[in-house]
C-alpha cells in the first residue's frame, strides 16, 4: 500500500494527481514505471482528450481528476479477459475526495503501449460513470495506510 503525487503542466498550469494504491505493494522502480504511464494519461484526461470510444472526460463527474484510487496495477481483467492489459483507476475530483466518506465518480482503464508498462502510455477507456463511496472500514483503513506510506513525487527522490 502506497501513494504518490504526479505533477504535470496542463493548460499552462501545474496540476497534481494523488495516486493511491490501497491493494498493491510495489518497489519504487515498479511504482515509477507505472506512474510515468499514469502521468501521460492524467495529461490526456485533464486536457479533455477522448478515450478509445470517443467519450470525453468532461462527460464524467470526475473531471478534472485530482485523485486516482488504483484498484489494480497493470493486469488482465478477470471479467473481460479479451480486453488488453490495463491499470484500473477509480477517479475523484478534489471536492469528491474531500467528502466524508470519500467518493469516486467513474472508473477508467489505462493502457500501456504494447501491453508493457515500460513502453509508456498508449490510450484509455472510460469503463463506467458509477459513483462509489469509500464507506467500508476495511477500504478506509487501506487508504489511510497508503496515504501514510507516501513515496513522494514522480521525478524526485526515490521516484526520479
Amino acid at each position: 500500500m502506497a501513494s504518490a503525487i504526479v505533477s504535470a503542466i496542463i493548460g499552462g498550469a501545474i496540476a497534481n494527481l494523488l495516486v493511491v494504491y490501497p491493494h498493491s505493494t510495489m518497489t519504487d522502480a515498479e511504482l515509477k514505471s507505472e506512474l510515468l504511464v499514469i502521468k501521460d494519461w492524467f495529461i490526456a484526461f485533464n486536457s479533455n482528450f477522448v478515450d478509445i470510444t470517443g467519450k470525453l472526460p468532461s462527460s464524467t463527474s470526475s473531471f478534472p481528476v485530482a485523485v486516482m484510487l488504483a484498484t489494480s496495477d497493470l493486469h488482465i481483467s478477470t471479467s473481460s479477459p479479451n480486453e488488453r492489459v490495463h491499470i484500473t483507476g477509480r477517479l475523484s475530483t478534489e471536492a469528491a475526495w474531500a467528502l466524508s466518506p470519500k467518493e469516486n465518480n467513474c472508473c477508467v482503464h489505462i493502457y500501456a503501449e504494447n501491453n508493457d508498462i515500460d513502453d509508456g502510455y498508449d490510450n484509455w477507456l472510460l469503463k463506467n460513470k458509477s459513483r462509489s463511496k469509500l464507506s467500508s472500514p476495511d477500504i478506509q483503513a487501506k487508504v489511510a495506510t497508503a496515504l501514510a506510506n507516501n513515496r513522494g513525487t514522480l521525478g524526485k527522490g526515490n521516484l526520479a
